[in-house]
C-alpha cells in the first residue's frame, strides 16, 4: 500500500461527504499457509481494476436504463461474459429475483466450481479496462496446475458510523493438492447471474488485478484470497 496514495483517499473520502458523492474502494488480500498452517506469504493491494463489466452493471442500475445491442466498448451498454460472448437485453443489466447471497448466483463461487466467484490465475498480462476473464485461469482440481476451489465463505458486512463507511468481505480459499507448487500472478471476480431476468445465465467479469509480485502456493499448502469492497456514505 503507497502511503501518498491512501493519503489522498482520505482526502477523497472527506471530499465525497461534503459533495454529498458516495465513494467507492476496493481491496484485495492474499495470504499462503505451508501445510503447518504457517503464514509464509501475503500480500494487500488497492484495486484498481473494475472492468467496463462493473461501470456498464453500474451505469444502468443508477439509470435504470435497459442493456442495448451493439459492439462490446465505448459507449454500448452490455456486457461480455467469460466465454467472450457480449450480452444485451431488454431489461437492465444484472436486474434479477435471484438470491445473492447464496452460492447458486452472485459471487459466491460454489466448491469445485473456478468458473464464478474469486478465481485466481497465473497470467501475467498487465489490467486492462477491456478485460472480460482472467488471462490464464488456474483451474479446479488435484491434477498438475491445479487448485482446488473451496466454497466461498457467506458475505461479511460491516458498518463504520464514524466513517459513515460500509464494507462487504468476501473470502475464498484454494488448496494445492497438485504435487508442485503453484505461482498466482492474478486474481479477479466473477459474477453469476441473469442479465434483464432472462434466462440467459452468464458469467462476468467485474475485475481482474494484477498482483505486484508473484504467490507461490506451495505443495499442500493453502490460499487465502479476499475481496473488500466498501462504500463511503455521504450521510
Amino acid at each position: 500500500m503507497n502511503s501518498t496514495e491512501e493519503a489522498r483517499y482520505e482526502q477523497l473520502r472527506k471530499l465525497g461527504q461534503e459533495l454529498h458523492i458516495p465513494i467507492s474502494e476496493t481491496f484485495w488480500e492474499l495470504e499462503v499457509r505451508d501445510k503447518d498452517g504457517e503464514v509464509i506469504q501475503s500480500l494487500r493491494q488497492r484495486s484498481h481494476s473494475w472492468v467496463r463489466n462493473a461501470y456498464n452493471h453500474m451505469f444502468s442500475q443508477l439509470a435504470v436504463k435497459n442493456g442495448s445491442n451493439g459492439t462490446f466498448g465505448p459507449g454500448y451498454l452490455n456486457v461480455k461474459d467469460t466465454s467472450g460472448t457480449v450480452r444485451s437485453a431488454t431489461g437492465p443489466i444484472g436486474n434479477s429475483n435471484a438470491d445473492l447471497d447464496g452460492t447458486a448466483y452472485g459471487c459466491r463461487g460454489p466448491a469445485g466450481d473456478d468458473s464464478w466467484g474469486i478465481q485466481v490465475g497465473s497470467g501475467t498480462n498487465p489490467e486492462s479496462f477491456e478485460d472480460y476473464m482472467l488471462q490464464a485461469r488456474i483451474a479446479n482440481g488435484v491434477g498438475a496446475g491445479q487448485l482446488s476451489y473451496i466454497e466461498q465463505d457467506p458475505h461479511r458486512i460491516t458498518y463504520d458510523p464514524g466513517t459513515r463507511v460500509l464494507a462487504n468481505v468476501m473470502v475464498r480459499y484454494f488448496n494445492n493438492n497438485s504435487g508442485a507448487d503453484i505461482d498466482v500472478n492474478e486474481v479477479g471476480l466473477v459474477m453469476n447471474q441473469p442479465q434483464g431476468g432472462s434466462t440467459v445465465y452468464g458469467k462476468r467479469l467485474q475485475a481482474r488485478d494484477k498482483l505486484a509480485s508473484t504467490v507461490t502456493v506451495p505443495n499442500t499448502g493453502q490460499l487465502k484470497v479476499t475481496y473488500t469492497i466498501q462504500l463511503t456514505y455521504p450521510a
